[in-house]
C-alpha cells in the first residue's frame, strides 16, 4: 500500500507549515542544509511503502544523514519525523548517545518546537529501570541496616555488610525527598552525583521487579515516570535503552519496532554500543562466590518456606545443580591454569589472553558445553521457584509470609536473570561460529584481586551489523542515522560495515555552515613523527612552551594518559599553574574553572584525553586554540579491535586503511570540531604529529577535514 497523492501532499504542507512556524517563532534564517535535510528525510520516509495493517514493505528503512555542526539537525529530523509518524499513526522515538543531549532536546528543543511550532503533539523521555531508586529496596535498606545489599538480608549474616553512617543518612535523605514530593527518585536529578556502589543497593532491574505486585507499584518513581509513553507520540531515550529492549524482544520498555520511525542522533555511537549490549564476560572466584551466595539464600528460603510440595523440592534440586556447577567451575579454573593460556599481553593492569580467529580449544569447548548444560538446569529450577514465589504474592497458594515473599520474588528474579547472562557466555564458548561469518571475540583477562588472581572469560561479536540488521533494521519501520561525525575518510562505508546498513539506504552528508576559513591548522617545523614514548614526551616537553600562549583559552589533546602526566610533570611550575589536567578532579569541575578564568580575564590551558575530543562545548572565548598532539589512531591491541583486525587481514584485506585510517579520520574531524560552535568562532589548530603531511594517509586525513586555512 502506498500513500496517495493527497495524502502525500498533506504531509508535504503539514511539514512546510512547521518549518515555516518555527523560523517566525524563533527569529530564525532559513539555512539551506537544514532544508535539503528535512527534505531527505522527509522525501524517504513518504516512499516506504505499507501493507493493509500498516508495515513496512521492502528493504530499505534507513535515512543517513551526516549534518556538520551548525546545520541544526534536532529542528531538522523533528520537523520532517513528527507529522509523517502522526500522519501513519507511528512512534517517533529520539535516541542518543550522552545524556547532556538527552536534556536538551528535552527541556529546550521539544518545547520550542510545540510552542513556535504551533503542533499539538506529547513527548516524554524514557529511561530503564537502574535509572531509578527502588522503593522496595530502599525500604529493606532502611529496614536492615546489616545489609548494604538487600539481597543478602536473605543470605548468612556473615555476607551482611555494614552501612556506614554516610548511607544511612543518604538512604533516609532520599526517603524523606520522595515523600515530601522533592525528588521524583531519578538518578539523574539526585543533588549530586550518586557513586555506583550507594547507588547499586537501592535500584532493581526488569527480573528483580515485582511490577504491580509491588505493595509500592502505585508510588513507584520507574512506573509513574513510563505512565505516559503508551499515549506520547515522541519518546526521547538512549542507545542503550533501545538496545536492551530489543534484547527483550522489542516492545518490553519502548514501543514495538514495527509501530516506530527512530532518530540516531549521535549515531556514530550506535554500533560500539551494540557491540557492549552483547557483551558477556564472568570471573572463576566471582561466579563461584555468587554460587555460594545463591546457595546460602536457597537454604534460607528453605527455612522458611512453609508450603511444602514444589518449593521444598526445588530448594533442594538448586543446591544440587549449584554443587555439580562448583565442581565444573573448579575443574574450568584447573584448565585455564595451564601454560596454554599464558596472558599475551598487558593493559590497564590486566594481563589478556585472546583466541586466535576466536577459535577455542576443544578441552574448553568441551567444559563450556558442560557449564551450559548444568546452567539450563538451574535456569529451569530458579524460574520454576521465582513461579512459585510469585503464586504467594498473587495470593494463590501459602508458603510465606506476604513480605518475604515479595521480597524473594525480587531475588528469585535477579538469581534466574543473572544465570540466563552466565549461560549466554558459556553459548559462545561451546559454539563454532559459520564459516565465512565475522568469528566472535573471545579472550580470557586476568584480575589481581586483594585475595589472588581472579581468572575471566569473556565473549563479544566483532561487528554489529548482524545484530543491527536482525533485532533493528529488519525490524523498525523506518530510522534516520545522524550525526556531524558519520564519513570516514570522505565515505560513508565504515558506518555501513559496522551497523549493516544497506548500501541502498538513502544518504546525504552536509557541510557545516560555518566559515572553517576563518581559522587556520598548522602542522609547524618542530613536529615529530611519534617514536620511542620517551623521545616523544621530551619533543612535546619542548615544543608546547612555544605553541601555546598563556594568555589564551587552549585544548590540548592527547592519546595516552602516561604521556599527557609525564609532559605535565616535566614543564615548568609556571606552566603547570595555567593547565588544567584531565583525571585532577571532574570533567564537569574542570570546564567550569576553565571557563571561570576565561571570565576572569585570565587564560587557561585544558590538558585532555578522548573524552575532552567529542562532546565538550566551549563556544567563543572559551576556546580559541586546538592542539592535537598526536594523530588518534585506534591501536588495535584491545581483544575486540585485535580480533576485527585479524579477521580483515584473513580475508586478504588490510586493516590499517580498512580500519585504523577510518577511525583516525572520524576522531581526527571530532577533535578540531571542539574549535568552532557558533558561527561566530575563529581560532587556530596545532598539529605536533608530522604524520599529517608527511604520509600518504597524513594526506587522506588533511584532505576529509573541513576546509581551514592550511598553513603547513
Amino acid at each position: 500500500m502506498d500513500l496517495c497523492v493527497t495524502q502525500s501532499d498533506q504531509i508535504k504542507t503539514a511539514i512546510q507549515t512547521l518549518y515555516r512556524d518555527l523560523l517566525v517563532g524563533l527569529a530564525l534564517k532559513p539555512r539551506w542544509g537544514q532544508k535539503q535535510m528535512i527534505a531527505t528525510i522527509a522525501n524517504h520516509l513518504l516512499a516506504i511503502r505499507q501493507d493493509d495493517d500498516g508495515s513496512r514493505l521492502g528493504e530499505n528503512p534507513a535515512c543517513i544523514v551526516e549534518a556538520g555542526t551548525g546545520t541544526g539537525k534536532t529542528m531538522a529530523y523533528v520537523v520532517a519525523c513528527l507529522p509523517v509518524a502522526q500522519a501513519m499513526g507511528k512512534k517517533l522515538v529520539i535516541s542518543t548517545a550522552t545524556i547532556a543531549l538527552q536534556e536538551q532536546i528535552m527541556a529546550q528543543d521539544l518545547p520550542a518546537i510545540k510552542a513556535q511550532g504551533k503542533v499539538d503533539f506529547t513527548y516524554q523521555l524514557a529511561k530503564g529501570r537502574r535509572r531509578y531508586v527502588c522503593l522496595s529496596r530502599l525500604g529493606s535498606v532502611l529496614a536492615q541496616h546489616d545489609a548494604v545489599d538487600p539481597n543478602q538480608a536473605l543470605f548468612a549474616d556473615e555476607l551482611a555488610v555494614q552501612l556506614d553512617s554516610d548511607q544511612q543518612t543518604l538512604y533516609q535523605t532520599m526517603l524523606q525527598m520522595l515523600d515530601d514530593g522533592d525528588w521524583d527518585g531519578d538518578r539523574d536529578a539526585w543533588q549530586e552525583a550518586l557513586p555506583e556502589a550507594h547507588w547499586r543497593p537501592v535500584t532493581t532491574d526488569h527480573r528483580g521487579c515485582t511490577n504491580r505486585r509491588c505493595t509500592h507499584f502505585n508510588e513507584c518513581p520507574f512506573f509513574q515516570a513510563r505512565a505516559g509513553l503508551e499515549q506520547a507520540e515522541c519518546i526521547v531515550t538512549n542507545h542503550d535503552l533501545v538496545l536492551a529492549d530489543l534484547q527483550l524482544g522489542g516492545g518490553a520498555i519502548l514501543p514495538a519496532p514495527e509501530e516506530v520511525i527512530y532518530v540516531f542522533d549521535e549515531g556514530h555511537h550506535l554500533a560500539d554500543k551494540t557491540l557492549r549490549q552483547f557483551t558477556h564476560q564472568q570471573g572463576v572466584r566471582q561466579l563461584l562466590r555468587w554460587y555460594s551466595q545463591v546457595r546460602t539464600g536457597v537454604k534460607r528460603f528453605a527455612k522458611d518456606w512453609q508450603g511444602g510440595g514444589q518449593g521444598a523440592g526445588l530448594s533442594v534440586n538448586i543446591q544440587a545443580h549449584l554443587q555439580e556447577l562448583e565442581a565444573a567451575m573448579v575443574e574450568l579454573e584447573r584448565l585455564l591454569e595451564q601454560p596454554a593460556f599464558k596472558a599475551q599481553d598487558d593493559y590497564q593492569q590486566v594481563a589478556s589472553f585472546r583466541f586466535t580467529n576466536g577459535v577455542v580449544p576443544d578441552a574448553l569447548r568441551t567444559q563450556a558445553t558442560q557449564l551450559s548444560l548444568l546452567t539450563k538446569r538451574l535456569i529451569r529450577d530458579l524460574d520454576s521457584l521465582y513461579e512459585v514465589v510469585e503464586g504467594v504474592v498473587k495470593g494463590e497458594q501459602q508458603g510465606l509470609e506476604a513480605s518475604l515473599a515479595e521480597a524473594y520474588l525480587a531475588v528469585t528474579g535477579a538469581w534466574a536473570q543473572n544465570s540466563l547472562s552466565q549461560d549466554l557466555l558459556w553459548q559462545s564458548y561451546a559454539s563454532i561460529d559459520e564459516v565465512g561469518e565475522a568469528p566472535m571475540a573471545r579472550w580470557i583477562q586476568h584480575w589481581q584481586t586483594p585475595e589472588r588472581v581472579d581468572i575471566e572469560l569473556a565473549s563479544s561479536p566483532i561487528l554489529a551489523n548482524k545484530l543491527l540488521q536482525q533485532n533493528l533494521w529488519q525490524r523498525c519501520f523506518a530510522a534516520l542515522i545522524t550525526s556531524a561525525t558519520l564519513l570516514a575518510v570522505g565515505r560513508f562505508d565504515q558506518l555501513l560495515m559496522h551497523t549493516g546498513l544497506s548500501k541502498n539506504s538513502s544518504m546525504l552528508a552536509l557541510a557545516s555552515p560555518f566559515d572553517y576559513s576563518a581559522s587556520s591548522l598548522t602542522v609547524p617545523e618542530d613536529a615529530v613523527e611519534p617514536g620511542p614514548e620517551e623521545r616523544f614526551v621530551q619533543a612535546l616537553v619542548s615544543a608546547l612552551p612555544k605553541h601555546l600562549d598563556m594568555s589564551e583559552a587552549s585544548l590540548v589533546l592527547f592519546t595516552s594518559r602516561r604521556v599527557m602526566q609525564q609532559v605535565f610533570s616535566n614543564l615548568s611550575s609556571r606552566w603547570q599553574d595555567v593547565i588544567l589536567q584531565q583525571g585532577d578532579s571532574s570533567k564537569q569541575r574542570l570546564l567550569e574553572q576553565h571557563r571561570q578564568r576565561i571570565d576572569d580575564g585570565e587564560g587557561s590551558i585544558l590538558f585532555g584525553l578522548a573524552s575532552f575530543a567529542e562532546g565538550i562545548d566551549l563556544p567563543g572565548a572559551y576556546l580559541t586554540h586546538v592542539v592535537i598532539t598526536r594523530l588518534p589512531f585506534t591501536v588495535p591491541d584491545r581483544p575486540v579491535p585485535a580480533a576485527l583486525a585479524e579477521w580483515i587481514e584473513a580475508g586478504g584485506g588490510n586493516a590499517f586503511t580498512q580500519l585504523s585510517v577510518p577511525e583516525a579520520s572520524v576522531r581526527l574531524i571530532q577533535a578540531t570540531g571542539r574549535l568552532l560552535r557558533n558561527e561566530d568562532d575563529k581560532g587556530r589548530i596545532t598539529v605536533l604529529d608530522k604524520r599529517l603531511i608527511s604520509k600518504r594517509y597524513g594526506k587522506q586525513l588533511l584532505q576529509a577535514l573541513p576546509p581551514y586555512q592550511h598553513l603547513l
